[in-house]
């Protein structure tokens, strides 16, 4: 059987540099990091791979895929969020929260589609946030507001419908809320939240036993299922 192959999109820091790290403790699993500026960053492990890739960036993107001939699973991470209100943002502002949070993902997911095609596993998960719940939001139980949660909402819907496209093939497709993490856009949103070590080693729970039955719900980093 061959080894597993992982591409975590956005391992910069936080939560992306976190999942690169502990996938990277196997060494008999191919990890590949994804970033906007490897040339300069420091990787948690030597035998880790890393790629440059800007979520905002078509070509850097089909650059990055035209190096992964195949791919179990890929992570997209990597988010831009502040405390915004929609009653002041200017259109410009809230066209970057969409296509770096929601269009950029797509870009993504479109161009490494054909990788996972090459393997059984075939996951495709998104480091979302309950914050692009309507459930949630209906009730105000999140900190985090404006564009923030309407670019989740669109990147939950997003994975909803890749599910509906890929599922015949065999695709698992979730988003994943992360929790209240204590990276810098935690900090942004009040500071506090679970370390980073322990939110990831969650996350990576949910990741690995998610199989195709589980495409199209919404997880919590806890395993528990969040409403849309």
């Amino acid at each position: 059987m061959a080894a597993p192959i992982t591409l975590v999109v956005g391992a910069s820091r936080g939560i992306g540099y976190e999942l690169v790290r502990q996938l990277g403790q196997d060494p008999t699993e191919t990890v590949v990091g994804a970033l906007r500026n490897p040339e300069s960053f420091q990787p948690p492990h030597d035998h880790v791979k890393y790629l440059p890739l800007d979520l905002t960036n078509s070509e850097s993107i089909t650059k990055a895929a035209a190096n992964i001939e195949e791919l179990d699973t890929l992570i997209i991470n990597g988010a831009i969020g502040d405390d915004e209100r929609l009653t002041s943002i200017t259109t410009t502002r809230l066209s970057d929260y969409l296509d770096t949070n929601v269009v950029g993902p797509l870009r993504v997911a479109q161009s490494f589609i054909p990788a996972l095609f090459r393997r059984q596993t075939r996951k495709i998960i998104f480091i979302s946030s309950y914050c692009g719940s309507f459930g949630v939001q209906v009730n105000n139980l999140c900190g985090w507001g404006g564009p923030y949660a309407v670019s989740k909402a669109a990147e939950n819907m997003l994975a909803l419908q890749l599910h509906h496209e890929l599922k015949k093939d065999d695709f698992t497709v979730i988003p994943i809320h992360p929790g209240n993490v204590a990276t810098d856009m935690g900090n942004i949103g009040g500071g506090g939240g679970t370390p980073v070590d322990e939110a990831v080693g969650r996350i990576l729970t949910v990741i690995r036993t998610a199989a195709q039955k589980d495409s199209a719900k919404f997880f919590s980093h806890d395993g528990s299922i969040l409403p849309w």
